[in-house]
């Protein structure tokens, strides 16, 4: 069981890095940072402070760094 989602080594090179996650309709539910990990809540639109359903979400991670790159993947939440 993990408390929050975590990409290992994430929060100790990337400080000033953004994390965005979306719905699997592509409806953005957090936006995150160094400062605010996601714990399976949502903090953006209708549904801001609710927990969110067991299912598949997608994340957008900017660094905020010009030597990387955007990243993208996907999580799987299970209650």
């Amino acid at each position: 069981y993990n408390d929050f989602f975590n990409i290992q080594g994430l929060y100790t090179i990337f400080e000033e890095h953004e994390l965005l996650i979306y719905s699997r309709y592509g409806n953005l539910i957090f936006k995150g940072s160094d400062d605010l990990k996601w714990y399976g809540i949502s903090n953006q639109g209708l549904n801001k402070g609710k927990l969110v359903p067991t299912g598949t979400y997608f994340y957008l991670l900017r660094p905020n760094d010009p030597n990387y790159r955007n990243y993208t993947g996907w999580v799987y939440l299970n209650r």
